[in-house]
This record gives C-alpha cells, structure tokens and sequence, in this order.
C-alpha cells in the first residue's frame, strides 16, 4: 500500500475528479431522455422524492466518510495501523444501523410526509422505491471513507462510475417498461435507479476489498501494537468530526427541501390544479436546474484544487501569492460561468426544446440563468475560505442564502404574476447572497484586493459583444436556413449560434488580452502549444 507517495496521491485524485466528471455527464444524459418520455410531470413527481432521500441521505452518511478518511490517515501516520482498521470496523457497523433506520424511517413516513407538505400524493411511489438506498449508500460511504483513509482514491472512483451507470440503465429500462401503466409508477421505476446503482457501487467495493484483503491486513499488521480502543471512544471521534460535515452538507439538500416544500404548494395558491403545479415544478427542478448546474463541473473542480493551493500559501504567509491564485480562481470563474449564464439566458427555448422536449421550461430558465454565475462564484470562494481555514462562514452564507430563497419562494410563487418564476427568482437571489458574503469575508480575511478592470470590465464588455453577435446571428443564420428549406434548421441554428458564440467569445478575451498563458498551458494534450503559438502571436500574455 503505498499510497503515501505524493505522486500516488496526485493520481489518485485526478482519478477521482474524472470519474466525478464522468458520473456527472451520465447523470444530465439520463435526465435528458427522462425528460422526453414521462415530461416534466413525470420528472417533477421524481423530483419531489429526491430532495426528501438526499437530506436524509446527508444524516445518514455524510460526515462519516470524511471523518473516517481523516482518523485513519492520522492513525497510520502515527503508525498505529491496528487502530485505523478497528475505527474502520466501528464505522462500518454505525453506517449499518444508521442507514437501516433512516431507511425504513423514510418508508414509514412517506405518506403522512406527502399529505404534510400537500404535495402530490402520486409522488409516494417514487419516495417507496428510493428509501433503500439510503441503507445501501450508507454502508457504502464506510467503505469508500476507508479507502480515502489509506490515500487509495481508485476503488472510490470505480465504484462511482460503475453506480452511475447501473443507475441510468435501470431508471431507463423502468421508465419504459412501467410508463403504459402510469406515470406514477414509471417515477417511481426512475427513483429506484438510486437502489440498483448503490448496489453496484457497493458490491464493487466489497469485490475489491476481498480482492486486496492480503494486502491491507498485511500493510496494517505492520503497525506497532496498540491498546485497544474502546469502541465508545471511536464513536465519539466519528461524532465530533462528523456532526459539523453534516451540517455543512445539509444547506444544499435543504434549499432543495424547502423548493420541494413551498414551490408546488403555492403555485396551488396561485390558481394551478396539482398536476399543473406538478408539472411547473418539474420543469425548474429536472430541465432548468439541470442546465444551471452543468457549467458549474469545472468551478467544483477549480474549488477543490484551490484549497490546498490556498492553504499551502496562507501557512506560508505569502499574502501576494493568496492574493494571485485568488485572482486568478476568481477570473476564471467569471470567464466561465458569465457567458454560460447569458447564453442560457438568451437561448432558453431553444436549448429546453431541443434538449428535454419541454420548451415551456424556458419560463423559469430565463429567471434561474444567472444562478450559474452566483454558483459558480460561491463555490470557488468556499475553497478559498477553506484554504484560508475558515471552514464554517460558507455553510452560515449558504444558509442565509436559502433561508432568503424560502421566503421569496413563499412570497412570489404564490402571485399568478410570478408562478414558477418567482422560485427561480429565489434560487438565483439565494446564491448570490451567498456568493456576495463569501467574496466579502475572501476579502476581509485574505486581503484580496480586487482587480476591477480584470474581474469586472473586461469580462462584461466580452460578454456584451457575444450576446450581441448571438441575437444578430440566430435570426441571420434562421432566416436563411429556412428560406433553403433545410428541415432541422432550428436545431442547427441554436447548436451553430453556441459554437460561433464560443469562438468568438474567446477572441474577444485574446484581444482584451484577459487570457493568460498559464491558462491554455495547463489545458491537456494541445494546451502548452497553443498557448506558446497565441504567445508569439501577442495575443496573450505572460504572468
């Protein structure tokens, strides 16, 4: 077991992240193909089972890998290698019965919960057929926390690809099967997807943990004998680490919840019937939120990148070097997520149509788009407060930030003039309060000193000039494709206004000079030519 070696570790996490990436592409593949067969009424009464299963999942098992990963890396280092497979034991059995009992808890309070919340009763099918999970993924979560512990990221990969793409079969395969019998019972064939893919993920670790058993019993024997620890105190560890975890982890669940609670209960108030509202909520939760959150895979990745290059300079006391990887995360994000945001925005129908068959999904697209950018910038600036060590202000922002959703989604989604419009509004208004708190505690605890004409200017004259090119183009390259009778002239013309907007994005930022070197060279494969070509060009510059 050598996963000490740095080189090991670093292959290990870019492991991990490809596989998060992967998993993450299969999850928008399989809604989009939901999507066209059961409609956003179908994919709303799914919806409204998910929000209950991941925040009880979040009780259920969230700390409890990043608490064990922790206590056993710190018990190998010091050696004591009998005691790390005793806290791994320990752990195991307390995600047996925790899992256990929130899942049949969830399967005992699914009716009464529903007829609570005045949600649509067809929804407890869905909520029925995804309450195993939670057991399956409990169990799950020790095995992957002690694989993280021993620096071996591998099996945790393998076993997310594998979950995800057992998952998008089974939720596909029932979905056909059972939509003839009704629509309830095809959500319910999609919320059980999340069973069969954890038991994938599970029975793959357990294969390679049986596999290498020799090896880790044997790389554990090696330690120095140790008293052993009782098992009280073991949990009391797993506790103290793992409460604040949960906690933290339970905003995003309970942003989702508090949609799941209000949304369609006051768009029943507005004046909808229950399958109207039903419908209106899938079409923000399973098409808009969907396209919002894609562009955001690259932020989740430059956040979890920037903590340990944040830490490594702020236990340096390199101020000047936190206050340039802080810039330059930030920069990036802007880059990224501000067009992605006007580009849905400005394409809502068309990328709801062609994409899910829901063109009325645009309604609440158009009013959540720029949550992308507040995402985006609240998920970067929560792994600069991490690096920095200040682990607990983004939770307390995120939670302000949907307390203050819940009470526009309360408020505006129950006037008939904002409907599902008033929950986007709240969405996107939740993050950006989020966002705007932690760039301000960034600033106050960092001494980041904000470059406007980099951060703000430039970017914002880019994008203009590429919503701009986008409005003229459409109607150009439309009007002249239909006069030419070419059949699919909508779905090329949206998908060719996506790809030009991005080429010609991306020149007006070389001509800005806003692109760095640095920022090609580190693209794989072609990135360091590029860069080097554009350099000899003028057209970017050298950090």
């Amino acid at each position: 077991m050598s996963g000490n070696k740095k080189g090991s570790f670093i292959k290990g996490a870019a492991i991990l992240t490809a596989a998060g990436l992967a998993a993450r592409v299969m999850g928008f593949v399989y809604r989009i193909i939901l999507t066209r067969i059961i409609g956003a009424e179908g994919m709303g009464l799914y919806q409204m089972a998910y929000p209950i299963y991941t925040t009880l999942l979040v009780v259920s098992r969230s700390g409890i890998p990043i608490a064990l990963a922790k206590l056993i890396a710190d018990k190998i280092a010091a050696s004591e290698k009998k005691a790390a497979y005793q806290i791994f034991k320990v752990a195991r059995r307390m995600s047996f019965f925790i899992g256990l009992l929130i899942s049949i808890l969830m399967a005992l309070v699914a009716k009464p919960l529903l007829n609570l919340l005045s949600l649509d009763p067809r929804a407890y099918y869905a909520v029925i057929a995804i309450s195993p999970a939670i057991f399956i993924v409990s169990i799950m979560a020790a095995y992957r926390g002690f694989f993280q512990g021993m620096q071996d990221m591998v099996p945790t990969a393998i076993s997310q690809i594998l979950e995800q793409f057992i998952r998008m079969i089974t939720m596909i395969s029932l979905v056909i099967f059972l939509v003839p019998t009704g629509i309830k019972f095809a959500a319910a064939g999609a919320s059980f997807g999340a069973v069969s893919g954890s038991l994938g993920g599970l029975l793959v670790l357990f294969f390679i943990y049986y596999k290498r058993r020799e090896n880790i019993f044997s790389f554990l024997a090696r330690g120095e004998d140790q008293l052993t620890i009782k098992s009280g105190t073991i949990v009391k560890d797993i506790v103290t680490l793992g409460v604040p975890i949960t906690l933290g982890a339970l905003v995003m669940p309970l942003m989702s919840l508090v949609d799941l609670i209000f949304v369609p209960h006051r768009l029943q108030v507005a004046g909808y019937l229950v399958n109207q509202a039903t419908r209106q909520y899938g079409m923000l939760s399973a098409v808009a939120m969907p396209l919002v959150n894609f562009p955001t895979i690259i932020t989740v990745s430059l956040s979890a990148s920037l903590v340990p290059a944040i830490a490594e300079a702020f236990t340096l006391g390199r101020k000047k070097l936190i206050n340039y990887r802080t810039q330059t995360a930030l920069r990036l994000t802007v880059l990224i997520s501000l067009p992605a945001a006007t580009g849905l925005f400005m394409l809502a129908e068309p990328i709801t149509d062609i994409i899910f068959s829901e063109p009325g999904a645009a309604v609440p697209l158009r009013f959540v788009s720029w949550g992308v950018f507040f995402i985006a910038l609240q998920q970067t600036s929560t792994g600069i407060l991490n690096g920095i060590g200040k682990t607990s202000l983004p939770a307390r922002n995120l939670a302000l930030g949907a307390l203050f959703n819940a009470v526009i989604n309360y408020t505006l989604t129950a006037l008939p003039a904002f409907g599902i419009r008033g929950a986007a509004l709240g969405t996107t208004i939740g993050f950006a309060i989020a966002a705007f708190l932690n760039l301000y505690y960034v600033k106050k605890e960092s001494g980041f000193i904000i470059d406007f004409k980099s951060l703000i200017l430039k970017p914002i004259i880019a994008v203009l000039l590429m919503a701009g090119f986008v409005k003229l183009a459409y109607l150009g390259v439309f009007i002249l494709l239909t006069k030419l009778n070419f059949i699919y002239a909508y779905q090329f013309t949206t998908i060719a206004v996506i790809v030009m907007a991005g080429f010609i994005y991306l020149f007006i930022l070389l001509l800005l000079k806003e692109i760095k070197y640095n920022d090609l060279a580190v693209m794989p494969a072609f990135g360091e030519r590029l860069a080097s070509l554009l350099l000899k060009r003028g057209l970017l510059e050298e950090e």
